[in-house]
């Protein structure tokens, strides 16, 4: 039978190597679980999460939601009234993309193209490639707007010139010329034989994503922080296109934000920003309200209306401006000038149906309906940094505006308008794999302090069960108690 003395001991020391084990752990098990966390997220050729980023198995689509023009015979005939649009589509896209051609930089930076391909999915569309659209020709109202600070004879030299080509400024092909497969147009065949001609779109037709199925070139490199040096930089953009600088001047110039795709736990900070090479500039999200995709709570960050705002309401936006300040020709809040991304195109970009936009942009487009859930919006997990679900949504438009000597571009009533081409969602969302993995990490980081507070917990009951048991021996015991029992005094006598 164990003695009291045992029992008390081995209780105690128990208890004492428990309570000190659980208070320590619970302790420094934030710490443990960053730093493992780290291990994972961290970039490199070992890591857990290289090869999803390399190749990402997350399904993806892209939606093309097109704009085609219905009144055109009234604007031609000069009638005074809105440009009336339908919305077609949408026209969907599974997209998948690799990271190739992977440099492993000393500081902590990764240099990689992004190749991306796209294939047309007609069960999950409403419509065909063979849809016809009718919109305003790009390459007609480009040429005016390159040339709109030119003297009055190479206007009309160049009026002359197009408009043996073209009758008006309007357009029709099917969806999939629109697209990938480009829409003749003998103004760019004719201008590639003269390269000095200030016309600089080195393409043989147009398309919005002509040859860019599988292109190395057209996003341009990237050059992505790993975190190895510094976690909270992970996935940040260094570089583009062996820039830290876009065409942008002053601080809408810098190269910044992540791609989407890798994300430092962020802990919920007011915005975080993220980097767009069909931009080429990055886009301030600002924090909206906690969300719940599969079971994991996250928060949702979203576009307000400073995303694209010029200046007018935000000061620090009117770097996006061509001058200084608030010129006179600077759009009004809501759209973003592109051109000198888009061959100086006048391309303009905003939220889809002009969303959080000036009155002035869709007041002169009938057939808008701008809602809510068009908006660009972004949910991260915030422990992990894992996106739950993403939807970057803008819409592409051409600004036609007269320029004198230009007859050709200056058929519509009104002399400044900005029309909607399209605008295009790709939405990603956490698979249920992912899900249960991302629940599996955060339940570490919730219920394992609560086991090593039981666990320290159940010391305690260890320690004080030892220490009753040795005080109820002492307590029991005579208060004069023999140094030696008779048995033992007998035989030191003897």
């Amino acid at each position: 039978m164990v003695s009291p003395n045992v029992k008390s001991g081995v209780l105690m020391g128990c208890g004492s190597v428990t309570v000190v084990l659980g208070a320590i752990m619970a302790i420094f098990w934030p710490l443990i679980f960053s730093t493992q966390l780290q291990k994972m997220m961290v970039v490199s050729k070992d890591s857990m999460s290289f090869e999803i980023w390399r190749e990402t198995p997350i399904p993806m689509y892209l939606e093309f939601h097109f704009f085609n023009i219905t009144n055109v015979n009234e604007l031609l005939a000069g009638k005074r009234e809105p440009i009336k649009v339908v919305e077609m589509g949408p026209y969907v896209y599974r997209e998948s993309h690799a990271k190739v051609n992977l440099s492993w930089n000393d500081n902590s930076t990764l240099t990689f193209y992004n190749q991306r391909y796209w294939h047309f999915e007609p069960e999950m569309s409403n419509g065909t490639l063979e849809d016809m659209i009718t919109s305003i020709n790009p390459i007609v109202v480009t040429i005016p707007y390159i040339l709109r600070y030119q003297g009055r004879f190479v206007k009309e030299a160049v009026n002359f010139f197009v408009g043996g080509f073209h009758k008006n400024i309007f357009v029709t092909a099917n969806v999939s010329s629109w697209l990938f497969e480009g829409i003749s147009d003998p103004v760019l065949t004719i201008a590639s034989h003269f390269p000095n001609l200030p016309l600089d779109i080195p393409y043989d037709r147009f398309g919005w994503f002509y040859q860019r199925n599988g292109s190395l070139e057209f996003d341009g490199s990237f050059n992505m922080n790993t975190g190895a040096s510094d976690f909270s930089r992970l996935g940040n953009i260094e570089q583009w296109r062996f820039s830290n600088r876009t065409d942008y001047r002053d601080e809408c110039g810098v190269v910044k934000g992540s791609t989407g795709e890798l994300w430092a736990p962020e802990f919920g900070q007011p915005e975080v920003n993220v980097f767009a090479s069909d931009i080429c500039t990055y886009m301030t999200l600002t924090k909206e309200k906690e969300v719940t995709v599969d079971g994991i709570t996250g928060v949702q960050y979203s576009a307000n209306n400073s995303v694209f705002d010029n200046g007018h309401h935000y000061p620090h936006m009117a770097c996006y401006c061509e001058d200084n300040g608030i010129p006179a020709d600077c759009m009004p809040s809501g759209a973003l000038n592109v051109s000198q991304c888009r061959f100086g195109a006048p391309a303009f970009v905003s939220l889809p149906h002009f969303l959080h936009s000036d009155p002035y942009y869709p007041s002169k487009i009938e057939g808008l309906n701008a809602t809510e859930d068009m908006n660009f919006r972004l949910a991260l997990e915030m422990f992990t940094g894992m996106p739950l679900s993403v939807a970057a949504q803008l819409q592409i438009n051409l600004l036609v505006r007269h320029v004198p000597y230009f007859n050709i571009n200056n058929v519509l009533w009104d002399s400044d308008v900005l029309v909607p081409m399209f605008w295009f969602r790709q939405e990603v969302g956490v698979t249920p794999e992912y899900a249960a993995l991302a629940r599996q990490a955060l339940r570490l980081r919730y219920w394992v302090p609560y086991g090593l507070y039981a666990l320290t917990v159940i010391g305690v009951f260890l320690l004080m069960g030892g220490i009753y048991i040795l005080l109820n021996k002492i307590l029991k015991s005579p208060e004069t108690t023999p140094i030696l029992t008779p048995t033992e005094s007998s035989s030191q006598e003897s």
